[in-house]
């Protein structure tokens, strides 16, 4: 994506030349609650890890299971591939899927003049040049 806001930079730029006081991408706020669920992931996914090396005896150092493992740990050990797959694949991509909004907005001092999460869909260049035009620069053709 980084690479395709560089072109688009250089196009307008070599398209509205001089009419612009500088043309900035960056990355949509990423919600804060996704920052905390790839916190908690990442320490479950070291809790596993540290049960892989351990083993069963891991579980008489934690306060309230002292009678042993709980069953979803058998379960665990059951059926390990799956459980890794979802601790470590599937966990962190549905995570990840609410942290990448897909939001592209187009801002011209401050206004907005095109956002891809009210249309739901990609501009073409085209239609950022028009937007660009109808709020005011001139293009040098």
């Amino acid at each position: 994506m980084r690479a395709n806001f560089l072109r688009l930079k250089e196009l307008l730029r070599s398209e509205f030349p001089g009419q612009w006081s500088g043309i900035d991408g960056a990355n949509y706020p990423v919600p804060e609650w996704t920052k905390l669920a790839g916190n908690m992931v990442s320490a479950l996914q070291m809790f596993v890890m540290i049960l892989v090396l351990v083993g069963d005896s891991f579980w008489t150092y934690i306060p309230g299971f002292r009678g042993g493992p709980p069953d979803i740990y058998y379960k665990m050990k059951d059926n390990p591939a799956l459980a890794l797959i979802v601790i470590f694949l599937i966990i962190p991509s549905y995570i990840q899927s609410f942290a990448n909004s897909g939001a592209f907005e187009v801002f011209l001092d401050e206004k907005l003049i095109y956002s891809k999460l009210e249309t739901g869909r990609m501009p073409t260049v085209a239609e950022i040049i028009k937007a660009l035009e109808a709020a005011g620069l001139r293009r040098v053709r």
